[in-house]
């Protein structure tokens, strides 16, 4: 989508799709530049030979040469978190978006073995299965009070993936992430997000990423779970733009953050 530079980049999580920032995409269409993508065996996205963190890193810096996009800002959400990560550290970026991950513990103990039990018996072909996902999705991804209708908005408007290829992305590329040995290769503005009541990556995992990275701020979004720019768009979306007027001023984040927040806060 056009808009003014820097663009902001959306890379989802696992088993995940490109339309997962709808509001995102909605609120910022022609003001900035926006992309959003499927990974690689995800969608209507062609599949990798190797699934692999690098591969995937590699996919998005040949997209955006593609589209002559440099020094963006990359938003990484759940798993995505790594690849914005790491693609901070190999090449130049304007800023940085984690939400709901972060640098290292990003696998809860249930998603190895419900995965695996996915992969042995196909059950991601099966339409059936998607109420067990719902019902997960109910316990561990939301805040209580989030509304039920936002809710089934974001689970039918992201439907699970069919291709086998989408779930091999999740074992193969993310399982295992830790990138806290050099993360202080990413020296940018960054804000690390996320809602006290994900229950999918610990909050105290964010909070610890936040604290090694040079120069980020920490947002707890309360009334939010594991999908916060969903639950609470309109506040994550005050964030965001604080992020980009940071970036474009090159100004101090945290005072950015903080100012444009104050002047700028409304029911949501």
């Amino acid at each position: 989508m056009a808009g003014s530079e820097p663009a902001v980049v959306f890379v989802h999580g696992g088993l995940g799709s490109l339309w997962n920032p709808y509001p995102q995409l909605d609120a910022f269409e022609g003001e900035q530049e926006l992309v959003t993508y499927a990974l690689a065996g995800n969608g209507n996205s062609t599949t990798r030979p190797e699934q692999s963190l690098t591969g995937h890193i590699t996919d998005l810096r040949n997209l955006l040469d593609t589209l002559d996009i440099d020094r963006p800002i990359v938003h990484g959400h759940s798993y995505g978190t790594a690849i914005a990560l790491e693609y901070a550290k190999r090449h130049p970026t304007a800023g940085l978006v984690l939400h709901a991950g972060g640098d290292h513990d990003l696998t809860p103990a249930w998603e190895r073995p419900l995965l695996r039990l996915f992969l042995a018996l196909r059950l991601y072909r099966l339409p059936a299965n998607d109420a067990l996902i719902r019902q997960l999705a109910y316990r561990v991804g939301f805040h209580e009070g989030t509304k039920e209708a936002v809710i089934e908005d974001f689970l039918q408007s992201n439907p699970l993936p069919r291709r086998r290829s989408a779930w091999t992305t999740v074992t193969e590329a993310f399982w295992g992430y830790d990138g806290r040995p050099d993360i202080e290769r990413v020296d940018v503005p960054t804000l690390v997000i996320h809602g006290p009541a994900d229950g999918i990556v610990p909050v105290a995992v964010a909070r610890q990423t936040a604290r090694r990275l040079p120069e980020s701020v920490f947002c707890r979004m309360e009334r939010t779970g594991h999908v916060a720019m969903i639950e609470r768009p309109a506040a994550y979306n005050r964030l965001l733009r604080a992020l980009i007027m940071a970036v474009e001023e090159e100004c101090g984040l945290e005072s950015t953050v903080r100012d444009w927040i104050g002047e700028h806060t409304a029911n949501d």
